[in-house]
């Protein structure tokens, strides 16, 4: 099924190339073009050939890029890696990279083309300066040659990545030993050397022959383990790294793979994540970052997953969907800082801690929520219990003491203070299951304050914790009531 209308909004390959117009402007394609019975002009992607040469002159049109690749190299396909660069570009808008004069950025196994350094200088017009490490000696020469060819020598530094090392990135940032990195990103062999298997394993039996020619040599497919458990080793090793690189960020080829390496970052008691999905052609990849910078929070990336899945039946959605309501009237608050000191303030008398992160609007307030228990559940039947309480103190006997209710007055066996527990509750309803700061917390969440021209609105996000996604609608219906 073709997924182009899920690829990347700001991908300029959402819809394909005239081929007609290309082969005029270059007719080195018809050599690998055909024409139909309508007499439009197509290509064959089987041909791998065509994918080089396509490849090639949409790289020159587009980017401005030349490049050469040795043969039996993989051919980088366009859509899928702007994908990916666009990508960044959201969680960079996010971490506020548009206010950095460099972004430093890390590329793990840059390949022959050295595709993504090329296309991440040209985009953010040389703003971003990217590390590339490479393993094969071939193909370290080949990605030095494209960067020479295109004079990004101030931007690109290719590196060769030790070849009796054991580690992906932990050797390669001793030769940086006083610098941090906003991102890292790969794009890591799907297959597992161990296996006889270059292609996703058919479980129904109807899978399609792919539409496009297999490019790309045997060290270019496959590792030991496949991508999980080249995926896992960046994992570990960003537990050592932490903030040397702000963002870690990776493609993963299969869906299997994907939701294995979700389960591995949980089991690392790492939750500041955001997840995506590539869609281009008939092709579905998807990708995974996660950081440990307190300041930065990944959920607030806009998903790609919530749009894409929504959309395809029987998926369930990976990621939280916000939920948003309008708090305030803009003529009932004079002020933003108004909202959130009220906010703040109900937050606050349920134990729940907040931390204010930094924007760069004025119009906008972002808060990230803990808490450690439930204390936000039954807070009407709380507020009532209290109500009841300080009634009953006010009106005392002519003696002084408390009325008692007798069983014919309350036409039970029961008395008030018999009923007042089932009404009175603990303060705070899960505090026999009371957390450690330590562990995970029951809940985070992000909480965004917005004005708009017709009031100010509420937008909740759940990141993680065994509450769970309802109890951000929880919450929100506790400030809504309150």
């Amino acid at each position: 099924m073709a997924v182009n209308e899920f690829m990347h909004p700001r991908n300029r390959y959402r819809q394909k190339p005239n081929f007609q117009q290309l082969v005029k402007q270059f007719p080195e394609l018809n050599a690998v073009a055909r024409v139909d019975l309508t007499g439009k002009v197509k290509l064959d992607y089987r041909n791998k050939q065509a994918v080089h040469l396509l490849s090639k002159c949409l790289l020159l049109r587009d980017f401005g890029l030349k490049l050469e690749l040795p043969p039996d190299k993989l051919v980088p396909t366009l859509p899928l890696r702007l994908n990916y660069i666009h990508w960044l570009e959201d969680i960079g808008s996010v971490a506020h990279w548009q206010d950095k004069e460099t972004v430093r950025g890390i590329d793990i196994g840059c390949g022959a083309s050295c595709i993504y350094p090329l296309l991440a200088a040209v985009q953010s017009q040389q703003r971003w300066h990217m590390v590339a490490i490479e393993k094969a000696e071939d193909s370290l020469e080949s990605a030095k040659a494209n960067v020479i060819r295109n004079e990004l020598q101030d931007c690109i530094n290719v590196q060769s990545q030790k070849q009796e090392g054991n580690t992906i990135v932990l050797d390669v940032l001793k030769d940086f030993p006083d610098e941090r990195f906003d991102f890292c990103m790969c794009n890591p062999p799907f297959f597992d050397s161990n296996s006889n298997e270059l292609k996703p394993h058919d479980r129904t039996g109807r899978r399609r022959e792919p539409s496009n020619a297999s490019t790309g040599s045997l060290e270019e497919l496959c590792t030991e383990g496949g991508e999980v458990k080249f995926i896992s080793q960046i994992i570990e090793e960003s537990l050592q790294l932490r903030d040397r690189i702000s963002v870690y960020t990776t493609m993963i080829g299969h869906k299997s793979s994907y939701e294995k390496i979700l389960l591995t970052l949980k089991r690392a008691s790492i939750h500041n994540i955001t997840a995506s999905r590539f869609c281009q052609g008939n092709t579905t990849r998807w990708a995974v970052a996660w950081s440990f910078d307190t300041k930065l929070m990944l959920p607030l990336v806009p998903n790609s997953l919530s749009t894409a899945e929504n959309n395809s039946p029987g998926k369930k959605q990976t990621v939280g969907k916000p939920i948003s309501c309008r708090i305030f009237a803009a003529a009932d608050v004079d002020s933003i800082q108004s909202v959130k000191t009220c906010i703040l303030s109900k937050l606050q008398a349920i134990a729940i801690s907040v931390r204010v992160v930094e924007t760069s609007t004025s119009d906008e307030i972002i808060l990230e929520l803990t808490a450690l228990e439930n204390t936000w559940s039954h807070q009407r039947r709380k507020r009532r219990a209290v109500q009841m309480s300080s009634q009953e103190v006010q009106t005392p006997n002519g003696n002084g003491t408390e009325p008692e209710c007798s069983d014919q007055q309350n036409g039970s066996g029961h008395n008030n203070h018999e009923k007042r527990p089932r009404l009175d509750d603990k303060p705070y309803e899960c505090s026999s299951q009371q957390r450690n700061p330590a562990d995970d917390p029951y809940l985070r969440a992000a909480l965004n304050i917005a004005r708009k021209e017709d009031g100010y609105y509420l937008t909740l996000l759940y990141i993680a914790g065994i509450a769970g996604k309802d109890a951000v609608n929880q919450i929100l219906q506790y400030l809504k009531n309150t």
